[in-house]
């Protein structure tokens, strides 16, 4: 039997975080790792670059988690984005925003985050146990009792950050959800946020890969528009990127299939402006074609698409008149697409679901049906907006844990 104060399983940016910050309150730490090396998913966020999280005052970082913004208040004020950032500082690794807000390392790579976080534990000497998928953990006498294959640990308290089930190459499988049900804890049926959605219409596939800086899309559900801005880009099946993610995320849950999306194309311009500047080009230059035109702003694809959309395809300028020039504009500004379903959890960025957090204490992580027993990160019923929210989230409930569960 090997002994340790705390015991956490997966070593993804929340178990790391919650395993630097017990190791500093003088614990004995082990974390228990599936992978045969720590951080997997986190070496894929933000695309290799790991958009480690997003300027903003506290407020405003827990208001954009909403509907659990209650829920993340504390643990945010506890480990804000400016002390997030000032921990990889003290570790030689700066960061910067860019200008959505989204903050990445200045090296834009991930490994150096991962690497800082591993340096630390084994600074703390945080035995990492790799390799070792945990099947069972009971609770004896105080004790959470972890047994594998060559051996057996204890430990006074136990930390899970297993993640959720999104992204499962990595090896967020959902095995969190079954350890916090056998210790009796409600699981929340896990969904798909953040993903990319499936059209109906078969002329995204022709521009599968192109990518458009800033576009606003939203959706009415039920009486209610929901709407959301940031890039977007069109794949084999649909739409995708942050303004795609950001939008399925808002429709978790209450959207159902086959429903009507709207895009604009042009968000920081209205339509009268749009219109008066099309009038005035037209004018300059009548033997245009209008696809060149259009492709001033987009490519030459899309162009194209809204084109046929506002029925004005290899038209000169010179030829339309003000109904077409207004159906031009409102294809820019209201571009519909029919939603079949978003895609399969298996490819979303962050699960919606996992631990009921009506069962815990959001001031200190800690399950309260069973002493000793803490969450942090995506295993949790929490997800926030993309745009470095949710690794914000998965460093703050991890340090807050790792700090309680220090104190068992």
């Amino acid at each position: 039997m090997i002994d340790t104060d705390i015991s956490i399983i997966g070593a993804g940016p929340a178990g790391m975080m919650a395993a630097i910050s017990a190791a500093e309150c003088g614990k004995s730490v082990a974390i228990f790792e599936a992978n045969t090396t720590a951080g997997r998913k986190l070496l894929v966020t933000g695309r290799g670059r790991c958009n480690l999280t997003h300027i903003g005052k506290p407020d405003e970082i827990i208001k954009a988690f909403t509907p659990f913004d209650r829920f993340v208040r504390h643990c945010i004020y506890e480990f804000t984005p400016d002390e997030l950032m000032e921990f990889f500082r003290q570790h030689g690794l700066d960061s910067a925003p860019e200008e959505d807000g989204c903050v990445f390392p200045t090296t834009n790579s991930a490994s150096d985050v991962n690497r800082i976080l591993l340096e630390e534990l084994q600074k703390k000497d945080v035995k990492i146990y790799y390799g070792k998928k945990v099947q069972t953990i009971t609770n004896e006498n105080g004790l959470f009792i972890i047994p594998t294959d060559k051996f057996t640990v204890s430990a006074k308290a136990l930390i899970i950050t297993t993640g959720g089930v999104s992204w499962p190459q990595t090896g967020s499988t959902g095995d969190g959800y079954k350890f916090a049900s056998a210790f009796g804890h409600k699981i929340v049926e896990p969904i798909a946020a953040l993903v990319p959605l499936i059209a109906e219409e078969k002329f995204c596939a022709e521009l599968a890969g192109l990518g458009v800086q800033k576009v606003s899309v939203s959706a009415k559900i039920n009486g209610k528009k929901i709407s959301s801005t940031g890039a977007m880009i069109f794949t084999h099946h649909g739409i995708g990127g942050p303004a795609v993610f950001d939008l399925s995320r808002n429709l978790a849950g209450i959207a159902g299939n086959n429903y009507k999306i709207s895009i604009d194309f042009v968000p920081d311009i209205n339509a009268d402006v749009l219109e008066k500047n099309f009038t005035e080009d037209f004018a300059a230059n009548p033997k245009r074609n209008v696809e060149l035109v259009v492709s001033q702003f987009f490519p030459r694809a899309l162009a194209n698409i809204i084109c046929l959309h506002s029925e004005v395809a290899q038209a000169q300028v010179g030829q339309i008149n003000k109904k077409l020039r207004k159906k031009l504009v409102d294809t820019l500004k209201n571009f519909p697409l029919t939603i079949v379903s978003s895609q399969e959890i298996e490819r979303a960025t962050v699960t919606r679901g996992g631990v009921d957090t009506a069962e815990i204490d959001s001031k200190t992580m800690q399950s309260k049906i069973l002493k000793g027993l803490f969450f942090a990160g995506e295993v949790l019923n929490i997800d926030g907006p993309c745009g470095g929210y949710n690794l914000q989230f998965a460093f703050s409930s991890g340090r807050l844990a790792g700090k309680n569960a220090a104190s068992i």
